[in-house]
């Protein structure tokens, strides 16, 4: 009788283990596309940036915008991130110097059809001078939003030196 009762609770031990390791959980965020910065190519306005290989968050060159009026400069464009159901974070490393006014980043979701949404998170914005800082905006994509691609700017709403360096286009999973 006492090896029955063993064997049985040592069996449900079992089922309830094998079922709690089959829970998966939610799938860590992943990169679409990154980019190192270390090149002017596939910047689509080149002529705004310069190459910066003596400051860089990781070594080997940043992305350089030296302005007397605010611009918007289009850094790169992901065409079909095959995404949807899921948040949408665009994340770079922002450095200022003397800058007069706010820089951050901004993210242009276009969809199929024509419908445009831009991200922008003014609460991260740099100003003045700044070390290296990671910043971020994000969107949340609703089930049936597949965006037929992304553009990732820099906003420098300002006069004065940003460099940007390390950017990724990051897909999450939502949360259940």
């Amino acid at each position: 009788m006492k090896i029955t009762w063993i064997r049985a609770a040592a069996a449900a031990l079992a089922l309830a283990l094998a079922a709690v390791g089959c829970k998966k959980g939610p799938e860590p965020p992943k990169d679409i596309q990154a980019y190192a910065a270390d090149t002017l190519d596939g910047v689509l306005m080149p002529g705004q940036v310069s190459l910066d290989k003596a400051v860089s968050a990781d070594g080997n060159g940043s992305l350089k915008v030296a302005t007397e009026v605010p611009i918007t400069v289009s850094l790169y464009e992901v065409g079909f991130p095959g995404v949807e159901y899921a948040n949408l974070i665009y994340r770079a490393k922002l450095k200022t110097q003397d800058f007069g006014g706010d820089a951050y980043l901004q993210m242009v979701v276009h969809f199929p059809g024509g419908g445009e949404v831009t991200a922008q998170n003014y609460q991260n914005a740099l100003r003045g001078t700044a070390d290296w800082t990671t910043s971020e905006t994000s969107l949340r994509l609703q089930k049936g939003q597949k965006p037929d691609s992304v553009k990732l700017n820099l906003v420098v709403n300002g006069v004065g030196t940003v460099w940007i360096d390390d950017l990724h286009l990051i897909k999450a999973p939502l949360a259940e």
